[in-house]
């Protein structure tokens, strides 16, 4: 009915978008921490590391807020397929998001199966 292309796909780009614009002070700042972290120093490196995540970390606790606000009125069919397709798109757009996931993953992979 819908193809690859996505129930929600517009929508999820005109979100993405805003939120982009709405926080380029934020993703210039996690810039500037993965290339601190990218040129640091064994032993700086650990530190850095932690200083950009917490970026990444605050910047996906704001997109998944816009994410769950817009979701609230949902059905919960809907909701499930629009966040799956929301949080696919964002991993897209702003790599950081998959990178986050993974180190997750790897620091605890009972948790973040």
């Amino acid at each position: 009915m819908f193809g690859r292309r996505g129930r929600f796909k517009d929508l999820i780009e005109r979100q993405l978008s805003i939120y982009m614009a709405d926080h380029r002070g934020l993703f210039a700042r996690m810039a500037e921490a993965k290339s601190a972290y990218e040129g640091a120093g064994a032993d700086e490196a650990e530190e850095l590391f932690g200083d950009y995540m917490d970026l990444v970390e605050e910047a996906e606790e704001e997109l998944l807020s816009l994410r769950d606000t817009y979701a609230e009125g949902m059905a919960a069919r809907d909701r499930r397929s629009y966040e799956a397709e929301f949080y696919r798109a964002a991993e897209k757009r702003l790599p950081s998001l998959a990178a986050r996931r993974q180190y997750r993953r790897a620091t605890d992979p009972d948790t973040y199966a």
